[in-house]
C-alpha cells in the first residue's frame, strides 16, 4: 500500500512540476461549398447581402493562433498578440470566436476557468465560466502522432453544434484552449460549429521560464457582467431583442 501511495506522490509530483507550451492553428470551418450547400438547402429564401458577405469573409480568413502556457497545475490562454488588432473581417471573426482579446486562466487544482475582458467596458472585469462536462466516446484518431479520443461538451448551449474535443491520454494534462478543459489527458484538437483549434507546435519544459500571469480586475458573475454590457450598450441590446 505505501508503495501504491509513494508511486501516486511520484506521478502528482511529476505532472506538478510539469510546464510548456502548446501553439494552435485556427482555421475557420465554413467554406464557400458549405455556403453554397446550405443554400440549396435553406426551405426559405435567404438574403443575398448576407450570403455575399459570408462568401467574402470566407475568402478572406487565414489560420491565426492561440497560445497556451501551462505550469504548476495552471495555464494562461490568449490569441497571438500579432492578430489582436486585425480588422479584416474574415480574421476578426475568427479572433473573436477563437477567444478575442480576453485572457483566460485555467486551474486543475481548483478545476476552474475564469476570463479577463480589459476591452468591451472601462476597466478589467473576472468572469468565472461554466465548467465544461463532457461525454467521452470511444472514437479515436491519431493528430501529430499521438493517439486521441473524441469528447463531446454535453452541457454546451449551442444549439448548432456542440463543442467536440480530441485529447490525448500519452499526455495526462487537462488543459485546453479558451474554457475548455478537465479532459483526461490534453485537448490537441477542439472542433467548434465555426471554427477549428488543431495543436501544431507542443514544448515541454524548455530552457525558456514559462511565466504564468494571474488574472487582473473585478471579479463578477456573468449576471453582474452581462448588466454591466446592457448599461453600457443599451441599443445594441435593445436591438437584439
Amino acid at each position: 500500500m505505501k508503495y501504491l501511495i509513494l508511486l501516486l506522490f511520484i506521478v502528482s509530483a511529476s505532472l506538478f512540476s510539469q510546464e510548456g507550451e502548446i501553439v494552435y492553428g485556427i482555421n475557420l470551418n465554413l467554406t464557400i461549398e458549405k455556403i453554397n450547400e446550405r443554400v440549396k438547402k435553406s426551405k426559405r429564401k435567404l438574403n443575398q447581402e448576407v450570403i455575399t458577405t459570408l462568401k467574402k469573409m470566407v475568402l478572406n480568413s487565414r489560420e491565426i493562433e492561440g497560445v497556451l502556457l501551462f505550469s504548476n497545475m495552471i495555464s494562461n490562454y490568449e490569441i497571438n498578440e500579432s492578430v489582436k488588432n486585425e480588422g479584416v473581417k474574415g480574421v476578426s471573426f475568427i479572433k473573436n470566436d477563437a477567444g478575442g482579446n480576453n485572457f483566460y486562466h485555467t486551474s486543475l487544482l481548483l478545476q476552474k476557468n475564469k476570463q479577463e475582458n480589459c476591452e468591451i467596458l472601462e476597466a478589467c472585469y473576472v468572469v468565472e465560466n461554466e465548467k465544461p462536462i463532457w461525454e467521452l466516446t470511444q472514437e479515436t484518431k491519431y493528430i501529430g502522432g499521438y493517439l486521441c479520443y473524441k469528447a463531446i461538451q454535453s452541457n454546451s448551449k449551442n444549439k448548432i453544434k456542440k463543442p467536440i474535443a480530441w485529447y490525448t491520454n500519452e499526455i495526462p494534462l487537462g488543459y485546453g484552449p479558451v474554457e475548455f478543459y478537465g479532459l483526461p489527458g490534453l485537448i490537441l484538437e477542439l472542433e467548434k460549429s465555426t471554427i477549428t483549434f488543431k495543436a501544431k507546435k507542443i514544448v515541454f519544459n524548455s530552457k525558456n521560464k514559462i511565466k504564468i500571469r494571474e488574472l487582473k480586475g473585478k471579479e463578477v458573475t456573468k449576471k453582474e457582467f452581462k448588466s454591466l454590457l446592457i448599461k453600457a450598450f443599451p441599443d445594441f441590446y435593445n436591438y437584439k431583442k
